[in-house]
């Protein structure tokens, strides 16, 4: 009857973990690429910038268009004389334009600048898509590299078991020792806390994943997308072309770089005199109303007006020319900056190159050897049940494969955090991964 409860809870429990596995949503890489770069925090922050980038990019906010204004006066006198009071009401209602016509070119260097920001806005959202497409990448496959450790560590829990309860069997029989099923239930023991301490790991790189996708922390996922092997190969002198040409981080120093010149232009606008036009229409509307028999008087007249205002500095103690020479300083500056950009973008790429190509090499290390330690263990197994060899020696051939493993995972994600650094160094990796 007891067995028989048991059976049932275990189906029930077993039951109950298939619904939850098909509760779970699917997610494929690509799923999880356009759900971040929908979702993600900051590229919502990046986006709204951009917007207010694109607002500010206007004619009037650069000063190439006129300011109409209207405004009007009202105004009550009392006048008490000894013949006769009089009140006086007066309204003065006025239209008028204030266009600056010439300024040294700053309208138009203004609104170049303008246009130049809303690019580098747009500049600075790439390289936020782009730095958001890879961490979603990496953990992504960090999640399936967690997901495959934790299957190594449940395979060799059940092996420990197994071996455990063998152990205690051949105890009851006089064929093992105490000491041989207490070193077995160690290391069962030891295996049990290495899982449940390699699921907390997958838990908490599915929420890193969340975060990412700005998803509930508590969402889990059935990952679609297989952790496979990175198959690219590159060349060395064609990626270099691509990273001077696309990578996004360089176009926006050039972007940099423009606004500063935009700067220096218009420094230069200031030794230029300043053209402004004034025109409007007033309206002088009065009315008298007088307390005794004189008639009451209603006056109204209306004028138009026209001014031309020509400014020119001739002397700011030297304000000018030594913003210039600031402006023409930072504008030097940049220049070396993307010179330093290049070289340090270049560098990264050689480094990235090389160690992808390490990374190949030990990744088909990894392979043979945890190929290898399988086999071992299994042999092991089989040694073990015949009396050829003493647990002590197949609990090393465990922690051999256990490591072995490790290592071949690891190495398959170094090799796809290799290959994803170098797709966004040569500006690939929106399009690579789209």
């Amino acid at each position: 009857m007891q067995n028989r409860r048991i059976k049932y809870s275990l189906i029930l429990m077993a039951l109950f973990m298939s619904f939850l596995g098909q509760a779970q949503k699917q997610l494929s890489l690509s799923d999880a690429i356009s759900i971040g770069v929908r979702n993600n925090y900051d590229l919502q922050i990046s986006r709204n910038a951009q917007k207010s980038a694109a607002i500010n990019n206007s004619r009037g906010n650069a000063g190439e268009l006129p300011s109409i204004s209207f405004s009007t006066t009202g105004r009550e006198n009392f006048n008490f004389n000894d013949k006769e009071d009089v009140r006086t009401q007066t309204i003065t209602p006025e239209v008028s334009l204030n266009w600056v016509l010439f300024n040294g070119f700053s309208a138009k260097i203004t609104k170049q600048k303008l246009e130049t920001l809303e690019e580098q806005s747009k500049g600075n959202t790439a390289v936020l898509v782009e730095s958001t497409i890879q961490d979603i990448v990496l953990a992504y496959y960090n999640c399936l590299v967690q997901k495959e450790i934790l299957t190594v560590y449940d395979e060799l829990n059940k092996l420990s078991e197994d071996r455990f309860k063998r152990t205690e069997d051949s105890k009851e029989m006089g064929a093992s020792t105490t000491y041989e099923s207490l070193q077995a239930k160690t290391a069962w023991l030891e295996d049990q806390s290495n899982f449940l301490q390699q699921k907390v790991n997958l838990e908490n790189a599915v929420r890193t994943l969340n975060y990412l996708l700005a998803e509930e922390d508590n969402e889990t996922w059935e990952f679609t997308s297989p952790l496979k092997e990175v198959e690219a190969e590159y060349d060395l002198a064609t990626m270099k072309t691509k990273l001077l040409a696309n990578n996004q981080t360089l176009k926006n120093q050039y972007l940099n770089q423009s606004l500063l010149a935009q700067e220096t232009a218009l420094a230069k606008s200031r030794l230029f005199p300043k053209l402004s036009l004034n025109t409007g229409v007033r309206s002088n509307n009065t009315d008298m109303y007088y307390s005794d028999n004189t008639p009451d008087i209603s006056q109204n007249s209306t004028d138009a007006f026209f001014g031309l205002t020509l400014s020119y500095n001739i002397f700011n103690g030297g304000t000018t020319k030594r913003s210039i020479q600031l402006a023409k300083i930072n504008e030097e500056t940049s220049y070396v900056k993307t010179d330093q950009m290049k070289h340090s973008l270049t560098n990264q790429l050689l480094q990235q190159y090389s160690n992808f190509k390490v990374q190949q090499s030990i990744l088909e290390l990894a392979k043979e050897k945890e190929s290898v330690a399988k086999l071992n263990l299994e042999l092991s197994a089989e040694k073990l049940k015949n009396g050829a060899i003493n647990s002590f020696n197949y609990r090393d051939v465990q922690i051999a494969y256990m490591n072995a493993a490790l290592k071949k995972f690891n190495a398959i994600y170094n090799l796809i955090q290799t290959n994803v650094g170098l797709m966004r160094l040569t500006g690939g990796i929106v399009d690579e991964l789209e």
